[in-house]
């Protein structure tokens, strides 16, 4: 029912923005300013209900929980932390590895490593079900990185 209300607002909002404009063009316009205010309050107003509908149906612990925020990577840091998950997985990783890592988005982790094979410090394999996987020899334990190496 607040999700209701809460479109049902914004949009008359929407239509006193729109009231608004009608009267500035035909030059009958008392209080624009007035209306345009008040137009802006029906929409935030009723988006905000729209918000609130929305939080009340989730669980209580996310509704609850403090946003999470991680610190913010420069560039550097950012390679560390895929050098370091390859690393964990013995000089192999995927996308989705280095994201699931928990310090960069997926969106990150693809233009990290793309620029990382680019750059020459991995080389990328593509799998039967099209998955890259991206090779860090020099991350691989040394009978790997041989038999990797050797044509």
């Amino acid at each position: 029912m607040k999700s209701i209300i809460g479109w049902a607002l914004a949009c008359f909002g929407v239509i006193g923005f729109g009231s608004e404009i009608d009267n500035l063009r035909k030059g009958t316009a008392d209080h624009t300013v007035t209306g345009f205010i008040l137009a802006a309050l029906f929409v935030l107003g009723g988006l905000a209900l729209v918000r609130s509908a929305r939080r009340a149906k989730l669980p209580p612990e996310l509704r609850d929980a403090p946003s999470v925020s991680r610190p913010a990577l420069d560039a550097r840091g950012i390679e560390r932390a895929v050098l370091a998950c390859a690393k964990q997985n013995g000089g192999r990783v995927t996308i989705a590895e280095v994201a699931a890592d928990g310090q960069l988005s997926f969106t990150e982790a693809k233009e990290v490593l793309e620029e990382l094979s680019r750059a020459g410090a991995c080389t990328v394999d593509v799998t039967e079900n099209g998955a890259f996987i991206y090779e860090f020899s020099g991350l691989m334990p040394r009978e790997t990185a041989r038999a990797a190496l050797e044509p």
